[in-house]
């Protein structure tokens, strides 16, 4: 109740609602597609088109970097399934929910499969293993994100890079020492998400020659 009358108090000083309101219509909440997730409860942009659930910063770093070419490997299936699966050449994820998977894949692109694997199972990590090619980029946002790690450090291509969304948070801190102790770099994107009001982090892991020429 207090957090509403404090922003009542800030529409009702003139130039505090009139900064609010471009930043909300035609600012950046507006450009990045906050404002329509927030209506619509899906992670979109600002057209309507589906994006990952990562930081803005993220996303707008790694849209133009994409190849055609790509494979791409994602511990965690949704709206950024189909981004991926419009900018290469093929995506495959592994999801728990079988429901969710179940409507995902009714809008799914024929470049792009999710496999449905018990959370936690040896089966859910091992799913990476089932691609022809060793994928450019692994997405980890799903469960047990530190044992996906793991198995993504073993299988992603020679050159590729990870992801891992939501590095902020402390029950990952130990797990993603373990990149560093492999030999990896780590580049933070802090910002906020679709449809979020908190500050969050996505990470990009990297060695040298990578593909993203980091």
């Amino acid at each position: 109740m207090a957090l509403r009358w404090r922003f009542a108090g800030l529409l009702l000083r003139p130039r505090m609602a009139r900064a609010l309101a471009r930043l909300a219509l035609d600012g950046y909440l507006a450009n990045t597609g906050w404002l329509r997730s927030v209506q619509t409860g899906e992670v979109v942009d600002a057209r309507g088109e589906p994006m990952p659930w990562a930081t803005y910063p993220f996303v707008a770093f790694i849209e133009p970097r994409l190849q055609k070419g790509w494979t791409i490997f994602e511990y965690g299936a949704g709206a950024s399934t189909r981004f991926y699966a419009a900018r290469v050449r093929e995506v495959c994820a592994v999801e728990h929910d079988a429901e969710f998977a179940r409507r995902l894949l009714a809008v799914l692109p024929a470049n792009a499969r999710v496999e449905v694997r018990a959370r936690g199972s040896p089966e859910y990590f091992a799913a990476i293993t089932t691609l022809a090619v060793a994928p450019e980029i692994v997405i980890i946002d799903g469960r047990d994100r530190v044992r996906c790690g793991e198995f993504a450090r073993r299988h992603v291509a020679r050159n590729g890079v990870i992801v891992f969304d939501d590095t902020e948070r402390a029950a990952y801190a130990e797990g993603l020492k373990q990149f560093t102790t492999a030999g990896y770099r780590q580049l933070d994107f802090w910002g906020i998400s679709a449809g979020t009001d908190q500050n969050r982090c996505t990470s990009v892991f990297y060695r040298d020659g990578n593909v993203l020429g980091l």
